[in-house]
């Protein structure tokens, strides 16, 4: 037993001695390369749009490359995906605005109605919103406490000048394409920026459906509540009554259009609950709804195509003959 503590002693002793001895300096040459390396390193940051966007595109560009459109606003392409009517009297074109974190042929309620209408005499031009946010951006909450700070007059969406830029691009592409009528849709934060795109531009003898609307900071329900009241078209407010939130922000929406003076154009809301389910029925109970609000609020094209000819030989023979 003491002899085993004397050759602990001596190993711990040894391994001291190793331990005390000061360590190599790394030559000055290798280390300057080794942060130099570390600083020309190209850090990788995330695109989560640009790379939908690509993704989409490259599906697309399999069957329906002729969807795609390029469209430029303030110096900027972004992609626009545009379907033909399908019949021979057109009645116009709807302008689609996707929700935040979301691309043009978005499977809810975006690529539904953008497929259908078609079908019922209207083309579709789903364009590119920019997101609002990254995903690991912290969520603002308004509170309406403003500590102390004066509130703005005329708060606005985050990225809405980019936004109006580019419907106006896409208006101005449908009138390119010989289409008179154009009507405004938005889904999510899409419609909040299509409510406002319209009330701000006074759009007039057209159209504008807001589907499950949504705000976001600066701008309170509330204040994007508002902008109903200055409306001069018809809107057809289609929400989920899901939550006393969504109530409470459907509320208000009527309530500004009930104060509006131009009370002739028509208000629809519809609490579509029952339709909030993405299965083919949900969609086609949305694509009625918007194509019967089309249908009835907006001025009907004469039909262009002929009358087929009443041929009476196929069904008549003279008793001379």
């Amino acid at each position: 037993m003491k002899k085993l503590t004397l050759t602990t002693w001596l190993l711990t002793l040894s391994l001291g001695n190793v331990w005390a001895e000061d360590p190599p300096a790394p030559e000055t040459d290798t280390a300057a390369g080794s942060n130099t390396v570390q600083a020309d390193v190209p850090r990788v940051m995330p695109t989560p749009q640009q790379t939908r966007i690509a993704g989409l595109i490259a599906r697309l560009s399999e069957n329906d490359s002729h969807e795609i459109e390029t469209l430029n606003a303030d110096g900027t392409d972004f992609l626009g995906l545009f379907r033909e009517s399908e019949s021979g009297d057109p009645q116009g074109c709807l302008v689609m605005l996707h929700g935040d974190h979301g691309h043009p042929d978005w499977p809810q309620v975006i690529q539904p109605l953008r497929e259908a209408l078609p079908i019922h005499s209207w083309c579709t031009l789903s364009i590119e919103v920019p997101d609002i946010g990254g995903r690991a951006t912290p969520v603002t909450i308004t509170t309406g406490e403003n500590d102390g700070a004066a509130p703005e007059e005329n708060p606005t969406l985050p990225n809405e000048e980019t936004v109006f830029a580019r419907i106006d691009a896409a208006a101005q592409l449908i009138r390119d394409k010989g289409y008179s009528q154009v009507a405004y849709m938005g889904y999510r934060s899409g419609a909040a920026y299509a409510l406002r795109y319209t009330a701000e531009r006074g759009t007039t003898n057209q159209a504008l459906i807001l589907i499950e609307p949504r705000s976001f900071s600066p701008v309170s329900e509330f204040e994007l509540a508002q902008n109903i009241e200055r409306l001069r078209l018809p809107v057809l407010d289609y929400y989920f009554n899901r939550t006393p939130q969504d109530e409470r922000f459907a509320r208000q929406r009527q309530a500004a259009a009930n104060k509006r003076t131009n009370r002739q154009e028509a208000y629809t809301q519809i609490d579509a609950l029952p339709d909030a389910r993405y299965d083919p029925t949900g969609n086609k109970r949305l694509v009625q709804r918007v194509w019967g609000f089309l249908k009835q609020n907006i001025n009907q094209q004469s039909q262009r195509k002929e009358l087929p000819e009443f041929e009476k030989e196929l069904f008549y023979k003279s008793p001379l003959d």
